[in-house]
C-alpha cells in the first residue's frame, strides 16, 4: 500500500522532472510528457484499441462539491484556534505558495476529514451516510467499487491502478484525456495503492494535491508527433497497463550559445 510519506516523495519527483517516458507498445507508443504548464492538444487514438486487454478495471466518473479545508490541528498549539500563535500559523499557511509536504502533513488535517476518518474506523456511519460522506471528501464510490475523485476546479477523474506497473495510478478525465500519477520516489516497485480503503483514498486525495503531482499521458504517432491520449471510458477500464516496458528516450544534446 502506498503510505502518505511515499505519496508525498511524489511531489518532489514532478518538480525536478524534465523527460518523457517512453512506453513502446507495437507500432503506438505512450509517453508521459513531463510539462503540465505546456498543454497537449487531445486526439482520439483509433490504433490505441489495439493495446485494450480484456481485464475490466472498476473505475468511475461523478462529480460533487466540497467545502474549502480549515487547517484547526497545526503542531504545537493543540488544535487551540484561539491561540494567537496558532493564527499567525494558520494564516501563513494558507497564504503561501501550495507545499505538498505541508498538504500531506497528518497535522494539517482538516476537521472533515478527521471526523470522516474517525466515523469510518469507528463503524459510525450507515450504508446511506456513507456516499454523503465520501462527497464531502471530494471522491465517491459506484456500487461496483469504482472510485473518482475530484479536482480544484470542479473537474471529475477516474482513478485506477497500473495493473503491470506497481505505484502507478492512472487518471482519466470526463473528456478522455488520460494522465498518471508516479510511484514514490524512493522507487518502491511494490508498493500500491489501496482504493477499497475509504479512509486510505480520503486522506490521500481529499485535498485535491494529487493533481500537482500528476502528469499527462500522451502518444508518440508514426509521423513522431506528440499528442495528449485519449481513451473511452471503457477502453480506460478494460487496459492493463500503460506504463508497462516504459523507458526513457535519450535526451538531445543541448548546444551551447
Amino acid at each position: 500500500m502506498l503510505t502518505r510519506n511515499q505519496l508525498r516523495s511524489m511531489a518532489s519527483r514532478q518538480q525536478s522532472c524534465r523527460g518523457v517516458l517512453i512506453c513502446q507498445r507495437s507500432s503506438l507508443a505512450c509517453s508521459a510528457a513531463v510539462r503540465p504548464s505546456a498543454p497537449l492538444s487531445p486526439m482520439i487514438l483509433s490504433t490505441a484499441t489495439a493495446a485494450i486487454a480484456a481485464t475490466i478495471i472498476q473505475l468511475s466518473a461523478a462529480g460533487v462539491s466540497v467545502a474549502a479545508p480549515l487547517y484547526d490541528n497545526l503542531p504545537g498549539f493543540g488544535g487551540d484556534t484561539q491561540n494567537v500563535f496558532f493564527q499567525a500559523m494558520r494564516n501563513e499557511v494558507e497564504h503561501r505558495a501550495p507545499d505538498l509536504d505541508d498538504i500531506y502533513d497528518e497535522n494539517l488535517m482538516t476537521e472533515d476529514l478527521r471526523k470522516f476518518v474517525d466515523a469510518v474506523m469507528d463503524g459510525k456511519l450507515k450504508p446511506d451516510q456513507y456516499q454523503a460522506e465520501r462527497r464531502k471528501m471530494n471522491f465517491r464510490r459506484d456500487l461496483d467499487g469504482r472510485v473518482s475523485l475530484r479536482s480544484r476546479e470542479g473537474r471529475w477523474f477516474s482513478v485506477r491502478p497500473d495493473m503491470q506497473v506497481p505505484g502507478f495510478m492512472l487518471l482519466r478525465d470526463q473528456s478522455g484525456d488520460v494522465f498518471f500519477l508516479p510511484p514514490d520516489e524512493e522507487g518502491d516497485g511494490l508498493a500500491q495503492l489501496d482504493l477499497s480503503d475509504d479512509v486510505v483514498v480520503a486522506e490521500l486525495f481529499s485535498n485535491t494535491a494529487w493533481q500537482d503531482v500528476m502528469e499527462p499521458l500522451s502518444v508518440r504517432l508514426d509521423d513522431g508527433s506528440v499528442q495528449q491520449l485519449r481513451l473511452s471510458e471503457h477502453e480506460f477500464r478494460s487496459v492493463v497497463s500503460l506504463v508497462e516496458d516504459a523507458e526513457e528516450p535519450v535526451e538531445e544534446p543541448q548546444t551551447g550559445n
